[in-house]
């Protein structure tokens, strides 16, 4: 099982608070370094980081056939709110208002609602964005319009059949499923987002799932998870034929139209692809498609840009391209005018609404590259700060392991998941060997290895 990094030295936590004068600058010389800080790159110009997951708990009410959580997972206990505030004070320290924290886990549902209730306010009362990601099996409207009033700004469904829901066999089948997930969100104000795990067993059917994305004026963004070696999942290596290029394709061919996937960069793009769409009425329009005047847009919003310390203020940058630059401001429009017009009939049948269009790349435990983890646009808060996703699942069991200070009036406390609650000493026991534990506990390969040991026997 992939659980450790090779070289986990090389990836380490950023810190329980930042230390500099620029939140961008981290992931701005990262990039820059990478070779990837190009004309079209959006992180470390207008944003210090695209997201951060904060996991609220390790269990899940799913075995995914490709998972990243660990083998331990299933035996930890949830963190305490004063551990999770104290975790969303460090990622503010990092970056700022408007940064998007991800409440995941595990399925973040599994906690009381009230627990993430309380998260979102403090999201909200921080100047962050919040996101629950959840497989939407137990977020049913009653609780999404509990946690839309405490806050909760997006929720992000994932489904797909490494989830080996029962009674579904087929992607589209599970369209059931995502269609009954955008109703509970409606009028409730929050911004839909869908996760998929592509993977050899549905990629023959990713043309119609991403024509199914298309012609679903709810969603605003859209999510293709390259299958990964990591983590507890029974599928392991990634099939050749499951690339970057062939799933853009895949991808292209179901929104019937070239997405310029290279136009602008969200991070490095070994790790990930970005797309802009208008769609109307069954047919999109790439708002990238003419790369000068997006990467001289760029360019110009970076000049105007006088919020350096956090996320963009796009909106004032905007009101100064209009002013100094009304040329460029009338190119674009012209522009945007023009993509709407490619619409055509489609117009007629539907408003037109934007979608992003995401491919995500994550790398297999035991192949991590350096240049990839210092400049990773996706972080999970551990009780150290910061950290590359990638390199966080691929030594998982370690980060979970490490004793959380919390800081109180009352003196300084720590936890981790072996036990409940706080303790006043911060030599915790490690994470108990998952190869002892009762059958029910487990999921992914170690469920897999012994039942197939009991059956044997």
């Amino acid at each position: 099982m992939k659980d450790i990094a090779l070289s986990p030295a090389k990836f380490a936590p950023a810190g329980r608070r930042f230390v500099g004068s620029d939140r961008r600058a981290p992931l701005r010389d990262g990039l820059w370094s990478s070779g990837e800080y190009g004309p079209g790159q959006t992180a470390g110009r207008f944003y210090p980081i695209a997201c951060v997951a904060l996991e609220v708990t390790q269990r899940c009410n799913l075995d995914c056939t490709l998972c990243y959580l660990s083998d331990s997972a299933e035996l930890t206990y949830d963190p305490p709110l004063s551990v999770l505030f104290a975790r969303l004070e460090s990622i503010h320290s990092h970056y700022g208002p408007g940064t998007s924290v991800q409440l995941t886990g595990g399925d973040p549902t599994l906690r009381k609602v009230e627990d993430l209730e309380a998260l979102c306010r403090e999201i909200r009362r921080l100047g962050m964005r919040s996101c629950l990601m959840t497989n939407g099996i137990r977020a049913s409207r009653a609780m999404l319009a509990r946690l839309a009033a405490a806050g909760l700004d997006d929720v992000a469904f994932h489904v797909d059949l490494t989830q080996e829901r029962k009674g579904f066999e087929t992607e589209t089948e599970l369209n059931r499923v995502r269609r009954s997930y955008i109703r509970r969100t409606r009028g409730l104000g929050l911004r839909v987002l869908f996760n998929t795990t592509v993977f050899a067993g549905n990629f023959a059917e990713l043309p119609a799932l991403a024509r199914f994305m298309r012609d679903q004026p709810e969603i605003a963004f859209v999510s293709f998870q390259m299958q990964a070696d990591t983590g507890r999942g029974v599928l392991r290596a990634r099939p050749e034929g499951l690339t970057q290029a062939s799933v853009s394709k895949a991808i292209e061919d179901g929104y019937e139209t070239p997405l310029h996937f290279e136009t602008a960069s969200v991070g490095h793009s070994r790790c990930n692809r970005y797309a802009s769409v208008v769609s109307a009425g069954g047919r999109a329009v790439s708002l990238l498609s003419n790369a000068p005047l997006v990467h001289q847009v760029i360019d110009a919003l970076e000049q105007y840009d006088e919020s350096n310390q956090g996320h963009i203020d796009t909106a004032e940058a905007v009101k100064r391209l209009v002013l100094r630059r009304p040329l460029l401001a009338l190119r674009a429009g012209l522009h945007l005018a023009g993509c709407a017009l490619r619409l055509g009939g489609g117009l007629l049948r539907g408003r037109a609404r934007r979608q992003a269009v995401f491919i995500h790349n994550f790398m297999a435990a035991d192949a991590l590259e350096e240049d990839r983890c210092a400049s990773c646009v996706f972080m999970v808060a551990t009780a150290n700060g910061p950290m590359s996703m990638c390199a966080h699942n691929a030594q998982r069991d370690a980060q979970l392991a490490e004793a959380d200070q919390v800081d109180s009036e009352m003196g300084s406390f720590w936890w981790n998941p072996t036990r409940k609650g706080l303790s006043s000493r911060p030599d915790l026991p490690q994470l108990d060997d998952p190869s002892l534990a009762p059958l029910k506990r487990l999921k992914g390969q170690m469920r897999a290895m012994r039942e197939r040991q009991r059956d044997a026997s």
